[in-house]
């Protein structure tokens, strides 16, 4: 769809919400996203599409809009740019730009579904449209990362590449230019999501090589000729996120910062699955995996792809597994004798205090194998040596068997403490006072926003 074909809905948009230069002059400024949002709410419940506003009809509904920001006068001053529209899109067509709106077909999918009414109402971009569904991995990251840091993010991204990846990224200096590149010079696809100066990046040389080949798209929710501005740069992160399937932060500074901000709103959105880059130099990237991302332990090249990757990450956390970094705080508890000497009675019994057998992680697997934390103080059993009528002692020698299964149960998330003696069958009173003293000695962290126990990544829970 160019210019010359612009649907009738996106017409009216382009001329409610556009920009065409010379705005500050003019008597009323185009809608903003969340005006347009409510504008949009207000015609449907008319049973209207903005293409209905064309017609003498459409226009006589306007006279019912009462909200704010959206007087008559306004709406129909903007409705009136149709001279500085053309002049606009003359100039865009000539740079191979195309714009699409809500309504449009070939609006991506995956910014409705993820944004809903908060999705952009129209998108400006060059390139194939139709690559703006190819989902994939969105690769993040600060404008001045390392050479180490820049050379690992062309290799995750020529590794999307040769397994047919998309590759989605913001367009800027560093690492987004990095995985862009990466990408399409590999032979892959990339999105980018640009903050300004669309018209003058499509361009650009190597754009425009990307861009003839097929396998580049740039898009933008602003302005093409915006310059660059901090509000669009980091209101541009939510569009990266909202098109890939996953993403992958390569470094971030801490709790500042466009790469920070925008991983947070991915945390607390759940739009996709945030991978963090595992070890890392920057500051940011560790506060992220305590904040709820994921670490990103693949090295491109070695081993398996990272298609696969991806799905034993995924199949770990349907069913349990511990992530990569978490195997090896893991293995300490594997290491723990097969079994121990408890006393029933008089009769000594050999009781596994080893790994779980069968799938050792699940929470449904780790429940009923663990049943023996309440089970065996109930029945009496203790350590060898131990008096069967101190039912204190059973507790306080069954806390190092406590602490072995909570680095199984907390192996793929955090975990709350009801979830914790849910998970372990204890009573939660019981859970609290261990994980009072697990805290204490450093074995296990504690989160907040919601409250929840984590395992401290630079120590074991058996050290």
């Amino acid at each position: 769809m160019g210019f010359n074909t612009l649907s009738a809905d996106t017409e009216i948009v382009l001329l409610l919400c556009g920009r065409f230069g010379g705005e500050r002059q003019e008597p009323f400024q185009p809608l903003s996203a969340r005006d347009y949002g409510e504008f949009a709410k207000w015609l449907n419940a008319r049973g209207l599409r903005p293409a209905d506003l064309t017609t003498d009809a459409g226009r006589e509904q306007l006279q019912e809009v009462h909200h704010a920001k959206l007087e008559r006068t306004r709406l129909e001053f903007l409705l009136g740019r149709g001279t500085a529209m053309a002049l606009a899109l003359e100039r865009w067509n000539r740079g191979g730009l195309w714009v699409i709106s809500r309504g449009d077909v070939e609006f991506p999918k995956r910014l409705k579904r993820h944004l809903k009414h908060a999705a952009p109402p129209l998108l400006y971009g060059a390139g194939r449209k139709d690559l703006l569904d190819i989902g994939g991995l969105a690769i993040i990251g600060s404008r001045d990362a390392t050479e180490s840091a820049l050379e690992f993010t062309k290799n995750v991204a020529e590794q999307c590449a040769h397994e047919g990846l998309g590759v989605i990224s913001g367009g800027a200096r560093g690492v987004d230019s990095a995985a862009m590149q990466g990408a399409t010079d590999a032979g892959g696809y990339s999105i980018g999501v640009l903050a300004s100066d669309l018209l003058k990046a499509s361009v650009n040389r190597q754009n425009r090589m990307g861009l003839q080949d097929g396998r580049l798209v740039l898009v933008s929710p602003f302005y093409p000729e915006a310059a660059f501005n901090a509000g669009n740069a980091m209101g541009r992160n939510k569009y990266i996120y909202a098109l890939s399937d996953r993403a992958l932060v390569i470094d971030s500074a801490l709790g500042s910062g466009g790469t920070w901000t925008g991983a947070l709103e991915v945390l607390n959105q759940e739009w996709v699955t945030l991978y963090v880059r595992t070890p890392s130099q920057g500051p940011g990237n560790a506060a992220l995996i305590e904040k709820g991302a994921t670490p990103f332990t693949y090295v491109p090249g070695q081993g398996a792809s990272l298609s696969e990757y991806f799905e034993s990450i995924s199949t770990a956390s349907d069913v349990g597994e511990p992530s990569a970094v978490q195997a090896s705080l893991l293995a300490m508890s594997e290491q723990m004798p097969e079994t121990s000497q408890f006393a029933v009675g008089n009769t000594v019994e050999k009781q596994s205090v080893g790994p779980f057998a069968g799938n050792p992680l699940s929470v449904s697997g780790t429940a009923s194998a663990v049943s023996t934390l309440t089970e065996v103080a109930e029945q009496g059993v203790i350590a060898t040596g131990t008096s069967p009528a101190d039912p204190a002692a059973v507790l306080l020698d069954m806390y190092d068997y406590f602490v072995s299964k909570l680095a199984h149960a907390l192996a793929t998330a955090p975990l709350t403490d009801e979830q914790i003696a849910n998970c372990l069958r204890l009573e939660k009173a019981q859970a609290n006072v261990w994980l009072k003293r697990a805290l204490e000695e450093g074995r296990v962290e504690k989160l907040t926003s919601p409250v929840r126990y984590s395992l401290r990544l630079q120590t074991s829970l058996l050290g």
